[in-house]
């Protein structure tokens, strides 16, 4: 998925949670006792590889969409999706040298080098579950956050042409260029949780890290196969998330005479 396409979904996700509770109050103080909601959250992440990413990108960032379930003992059950994003390839010459000249460029259909940007995409899809642990005085629903996830994993090279001006890199022979990879992952967070009265100042600030065991699934065209043996892809990243608690309206006051 492009990121402009991204962009355009987490706006209408934040709009239509903001649509639905308009004018809408908390039936509880959260200051008082713990109470339980759905959450909204619209997250960002900076991330430093490790393990087998470090031959192949640098840092990279993360930006999604989560939905959680807060319950009244502050277990914190969530689904996210996070999509991957960065300009920091390495050895992206050496990926496509057997279709560059001695100079490292591709001669486009008009006879001039293309212009070309090697990008990491990706996202990640997980399942978490999450306990809030009260500390620092704040309220019954703020602390410590402590979550483990599970969940899937893929990554590549997207190979930007601008104006679609290689072939060599265009339909199924980008593919051969891409180093598309996927797996099984985990994810662990530790960090500080904060829900207030006001319904949009809610915050999550964390620090992740995020073990994956995935495999290439290309056959490559510079290496004339595809990678043999399982990958050990690692996260270490700092991730702030803004929160929207979905609570319900409260009840209109009934009188009798």
């Amino acid at each position: 998925m492009k990121l402009f396409k991204l962009q355009y979904f987490i706006v209408f996700i934040m709009s239509f949670s903001l649509l639905m509770n308009k004018d809408a109050q908390a039936q509880v103080n959260v200051q008082d006792s713990t109470i339980s909601t759905f959450i909204l959250h619209v997250a960002y992440a900076y991330q430093f590889p490790g393990g087998d990413m470090t031959d192949r990108y640098g840092n990279n960032s993360t930006i999604g969409t989560a939905f959680s379930y807060k319950t009244d003992q502050n277990w914190l059950w969530t689904a996210e999706i996070n999509f991957i994003f960065s300009s920091n390839v390495k050895n992206a010459g050496d990926i496509i040298s057997e279709i560059t000249t001695d100079d490292g460029f591709i001669i486009g259909l008009d006879g001039l080098y293309a212009n070309i940007r090697p990008l990491e995409r990706g996202f990640t899809l997980f399942g978490k579950i999450g306990k809030v642990i009260p500390a620092f005085h704040i309220n019954p629903n703020s602390g410590l956050l402590f979550d483990f996830g599970a969940g899937y994993i893929q990554h590549k090279i997207r190979w930007d042409v601008e104006n679609n001006s290689a072939p060599q890199l265009g339909g199924d022979y980008k593919k051969g260029y891409d180093r598309f990879t996927e797996g099984f992952a985990l994810s662990q967070s530790a960090g500080l949780f904060f829900m207030g009265n006001q319904r949009l100042w809610n915050f999550k600030l964390s620090a992740e890290v995020v073990e994956s065991f995935t495999k290439s699934k290309r056959y490559n065209f510079d290496t004339f196969g595809g990678e043999a043996g399982s990958r050990l892809d690692l996260f270490y990243g700092i991730k702030v998330s803004w929160m929207i608690p979905l609570y319900g309206r409260p009840p209109k006051a009934m009188y009798f005479y």
